[in-house]
């Protein structure tokens, strides 16, 4: 009697035992072969020149209409609120921003909201913002475009954006001069940055009728009037009348931007009135003509991922994304010698007042909203793209590494009692003589799915608790600032995965089986991430892969120094400690003159308020960076965390297999499972 080695049963065929052998070869050819995709993205044969492919946004690249009298008006303006400015030092001069709506004639409301701080402990914040509304006179209000500045008070930290009120105040006066509007025309002046950008929106789609009060953060009130479905939006944030360059900032909330036709009609707007724009334009100082095209191209489009990757919309506009609203914002930097010179002051005006007329005139043009050009891109220069097409075979090869190496994983698991069974029936078939051996223990050839189910729930359920401790109750009670109790609750389940694996073990064959199971969730999960946010997905693709490729529970295939070094990267790939490392880095960048131990501590500070700023915009605004991390991205680790210090037992140790005088000790190690079926 011999054992069963008959190949045309076996569930592994050359192909599959070949690339067994060589798993990390070719999952490390993979790694290699998608970053190095990417890097050919920034190459001119790789990517496209950009075009407008909706023919309706014509109309704005004609013959502006705007003269210097508006010109004149926006300079007064801004006198006249510079000198509000002084009696509303950390306030808004609502008064004064209605009055001028009045004055030139539009429909003025005011929207008031209500924020509820998380960590207030009951205490609630108030804003207020004021609106035009310029109703289209050839047809009915079925339609709305909403031109925004926010304004910033006085006393405000960032720059001083003031001199977007006048500027759009001194267009809604252009605007109501003439009738061949055909949509609403909205005029927003909105406070506190993005919070009452957020609160309008919320008011005009919804409001607080679907709205539990008790339990909201934001109330964002009723709004008194609406406009028709809001298209399109264009946000204003100018420094100065006197303007270097336009800063087109189009990444929005969880990194969607707006519909590629957008970007290209203001690129091609601006170029026409002479104003130099585009995405992360540079001052003309700094600007740098040594680097290659090449690096230029690769540097802005890494500086893109980065920027989307956090969830962060870069302006107000990136708001108006999640109701399939396209917008953008175009922030005008003050040149900095205005001071010297000569002539009529505010002159630049005029072209940025042209430019926003053309926008504005392309857009009332729209029959529908925007679809024909892409959502999904990469900036690789002002006038060239990459798209979804092209780009997102680099993350596949990626990914690829993780669903191959779960299926050869797969592939060398141990027989169950119903595969023995099968192989049994086969062979009876085929009128053999089968005998299958009767001291076999059914419990003993069980995978263990329930147990291994059971362990993933638990990874997951402290992932659930990292998104609603820190916002129960009992925990806002304790006296503590929001960063260190984000920070503490977020640490103490973090410990708690660091030990789980040292007090639950998995039985015989568990290890194997959560292998599969973590290399298949990690795999969708990054391709589920990377299409809502491909920057995330890729740089979590890029950062953690080689770690998943060089995880291995099989003890043959471990050497000690391999097993340690893998317990420390998977250490160092805890997300808190990702984070830290992230925030290190730019605090060396950012302040380089400082010593390291003051870079190290400022770092572990600003990591902290990055972890509860990162929920706070998870409730308030719905960037849902904080909860990827802590509910996909922690329990993966903890997963990770469990395989690297597991060595997984031989299946000779749970399998008896029938040992043959015949067959030599190298080859016993050989023979699979399937072996407890004997033919004749």
């Amino acid at each position: 009697m011999g054992l069963l080695s008959d190949p045309s049963i076996s569930t592994q065929s050359k192909l599959v035992d070949g690339l067994a052998r060589h798993v990390r070869k070719v999952c490390y050819a993979l790694y290699v072969a998608g970053v190095a995709w990417f890097f050919c993205l920034a190459l001119p044969e790789f990517n496209h020149g950009t075009y407008l492919s909706e023919n309706a946004l014509s109309p704005g690249l004609v013959y502006p209409e705007i003269r210097i009298d508006a010109n004149r008006l926006a300079i007064q303006l801004l006198e006249e609120l510079q000198r509000e400015r002084k009696d509303h030092l950390s306030t808004t001069p609502h008064a004064w921003i209605a009055a001028k709506m009045n004055e030139f004639g539009l429909e003025t409301h005011t929207h008031n909201y209500t924020l509820r701080y998380p960590f207030g402990g009951g205490k609630e914040y108030h804003g207020k913002n004021i609106y035009g509304i310029l109703r289209a006179p050839r047809i009915a209000s079925t339609e709305g475009i909403v031109f925004a500045a926010p304004y910033r008070a006085a006393s405000s930290v960032h720059a001083d954006i003031s001199a977007s009120v006048p500027l759009l105040l001194a267009f809604a006066d252009f605007a109501r001069r003439k009738n061949y509007w055909a949509k609403d025309l909205i005029f927003l002046v909105t406070e506190q940055e993005q919070l009452g950008m957020q609160a309008w929106l919320e008011a005009y789609h919804d409001g607080d009728r679907d709205l539990d009060v008790s339990k909201a953060y934001l109330r964002p009130g009723n709004l008194p009037a609406r406009a028709g479905s809001l298209q399109a939006a264009l946000n204003i944030e100018v420094q100065d009348l006197e303007i270097d360059h336009v800063d087109v900032r189009i990444e929005g909330l969880n990194g969607k931007l707006p519909n590629l036709d957008m970007f290209n009609l203001v690129q091609r707007i601006m170029a026409r009135e002479g104003i130099a724009s585009g995405y992360k334009q540079a001052p003309r100082k700094k600007r740098r003509h040594s680097q290659s095209h090449f690096e230029q191209n690769l540097r802005q489009m890494l500086t893109m991922l980065a920027s989307q990757s956090s969830g962060v919309p870069t302006g107000n506009h990136g708001l108006f994304h999640r109701y399939r609203i396209d917008a953008l914002t175009i922030a005008a930097n003050r040149r900095a010698t205005h001071a010297t010179l000569k002539g009529s002051p505010g002159s630049a005006a005029v072209p940025l007042l042209k430019a926003i007329e053309g926008i504005a005139r392309s857009l009332n043009n729209l029959l529908e909203r925007f679809h024909q050009s892409f959502f999904f891109y990469v900036i690789v220069n002002n006038d060239r793209y990459i798209s979804i097409g092209d780009y997102m075979p680099a993350l596949v090869a990626l990914v690829a590494c993780a669903f191959l190496k779960a299926y050869l994983t797969w592939s060398t698991l141990p027989a169950t009692n119903a595969e023995l069974e099968k192989a049994a029936g086969w062979l009876k078939e085929h009128e053999q003589e089968v005998e299958l051996e009767e001291n076999l223990d059914p419990d003993k050839f069980e995978l263990p799915y329930g147990s291994v189910l059971i362990y993933l729930t638990a990874t997951l359920l402290i992932g659930f608790l990292c998104n609603v401790l820190p916002l129960q109750q009992y925990f806002l009670e304790i006296p503590m600032g929001a960063a260190p109790l984000t920070t503490s609750v977020l640490s103490f389940l973090s410990l708690i995965g660091f030990v789980l694996p040292f007090v639950v073990v998995l039985p015989p064959g568990g290890l194997e089986l959560l292998h599969v199971a973590f290399l298949l969730i990690y795999g969708c999960a990054l391709i589920v991430i990377g299409l809502l946010n491909f920057a995330l997905g890729f740089f979590a693709a890029v950062l953690t892969v080689p770690l998943v490729i060089a995880l291995d529970t099989k003890e043959e295939n471990s050497r000690s120094t391999l097993r340690n070094t893998i317990r420390l990267a998977t250490l160092a790939m805890n997300p808190m400690m990702v984070v830290y490392v992230i925030v290190l880095a730019m605090t060396f960048y950012q302040f380089p003159e400082l010593p390291l131990q003051k870079i190290m501590l400022r770092a572990a500070t600003a990591a902290m308020d990055a972890s509860a700023y990162g929920l706070i915009d998870s409730v308030i605004y719905g960037n849902w960076l904080y909860f990827v991390i802590c509910t996909i991205f922690l329990p993966l680790w903890i997963i990770c965390w469990t395989l690297s210090l597991s060595k997984r037992r031989d299946y000779a140790d749970y399998l008896d297999f029938d040992e043959s005088p015949s067959t030599p000790p190298e080859s016993q190690s050989q023979v699979q499972p399937q072996s407890k079926v004997k033919t004749n």
